[in-house]
């Protein structure tokens, strides 16, 4: 349901000892030092003793009223309560994660009242959902797959990454980001490669329990709303209020139709018939001239060209023909694409009911051996 968090807590709202922070936290009283970031982080023994902690972080800013500093406290929500984001919280669990970041928190020497922690203001969230792929599809097979798409068009400044074998796929922008990946291989992988770059030893320890014993494929989708000004804009669109609270982001309509926008607008929205079953060009030309009676032959065998090339990748297609043409001739020819889809025999792959029905229902994924292990929960 939900992971990363970033809450925001105003002086006055905190209390602390300075020298939990690096640089020592006093530099901040000095005049200036507008720039100094002073943290409070998990440390290298607390990872290996699986032991989850948020990031805390002070700075000082200028606003209208004279000098602030608040505190930043960023944290998986699913880590805080389970040690591992394998296994998702649902709405139930809130006030459970309220006193595990309060708990983990006075560990690092810093307070905040659980009521606080509640009404905090989220600079950032991202909704995700862990889902099993089953009847023999794998994660790789899904990314790679869903690499052929093409979403230029959908988000600016669009900067794609296609890595680590095939185990992920992010389409990013500076203020959010779409990201699919395959949560099992991820696992192993070192924090700078990860997707996931806050592994510690109880997160770790579940690739064996995946792999191993239950054989798991679990290919994990993620929204990443990075910025304010993107998180408010999306919230407002979905009916949700902008600017909102720690307890208002703990909720499953919204991260669920948060997920289900990403999911519809830069996936599904045009480019569905990618994943149909059907292949057989003969079939495809006799639907486009049942579909389209008065249509050109050529411009019949045109479609069917363009369907044939689309499946083995419309970004493929697109860097080909920019290659010799303008990119108002791709844009021209991608108007096209919308009848492909239409006329698409809508015998799609299961991984796209698998995922669909998964993202619709919206059941918190669990492990089925969650006893077994080494878990956090307060």
């Amino acid at each position: 349901m939900l992971d990363t968090v970033i809450l925001t807590i105003p002086r006055g709202s905190y209390k602390l000892r300075p020298e939990a922070f690096t640089p020592n936290a006093n530099i901040l009283k000095m005049s200036g030092n507008y720039l100094v970031k002073c943290v409070n982080n998990p440390t290298a023994t607390d990872k290996k003793q699986g032991t989850y902690k948020p990031r805390l972080t002070l700075m000082k800013r200028m606003t209208r009223n004279g000098d602030e500093i608040p505190l930043k406290i960023e944290f998986s929500v699913a880590k805080m309560l389970y040690g591992n984001n394998v296994d998702e919280v649902e709405e139930k669990d809130f006030e459970k994660v309220i006193s595990a970041l309060h708990e983990a928190m006075l560990d690092m020497l810093v307070g905040v009242s659980h009521e606080d922690l509640r009404n905090a203001k989220v600079s950032a969230f991202h909704p995700s959902k862990n889902i099993e792929l089953t009847e023999g599809y794998t994660s790789s097979f899904v990314i790679t797959e869903l690499h052929k798409i093409d979403v230029s068009k959908k988000m600016d400044l669009n900067r794609d990454s296609f890595r680590n074998s095939g185990h992920s796929l992010q389409f990013y922008t500076n203020s959010h980001s779409l990201v699919v990946y395959d949560k099992v291989q991820d696992l192993k992988k070192p924090d700078k490669r990860a997707m996931d770059k806050d592994q510690n030893s109880v997160q770790l320890s579940l690739f064996d329990t995946l792999i191993k014993k239950d054989k798991k494929e679990v290919l994990r989708i993620e929204v990443r709303l990075a910025k304010k000004v993107k998180m408010n804009a999306t919230l407002k669109s979905l009916g949700f209020k902008e600017k909102p609270t720690f307890k208002e982001v703990f909720n499953k309509e919204l991260c669920q139709k948060i997920l289900l926008n990403y999911w519809t607008e830069l996936i599904t929205g045009k480019n569905l018939f990618l994943f149909d079953v059907e292949s057989n060009p003969k079939k495809t030309l006799d639907t486009i001239f049942k579909n389209k009676p008065k249509i050109k032959p050529v411009d019949a065998i045109y479609l069917v060209g363009l369907r044939a090339l689309s499946k083995e990748g419309i970004r493929d297609t697109r860097s080909i023909i920019e290659r010799y043409a303008t990119t108002r001739t791709w844009y021209r020819i991608a108007e096209d694409l919308k009848f492909l889809d239409d006329i698409s025999g809508k015998t799609y792959h299961a991984w796209v009911r698998q995922i669909e029905h998964s993202l619709k229902d919206f059941e918190p994924f669990r492990l089925s051996t969650l006893q077994d292990l080494p878990c956090k929960e307060k």
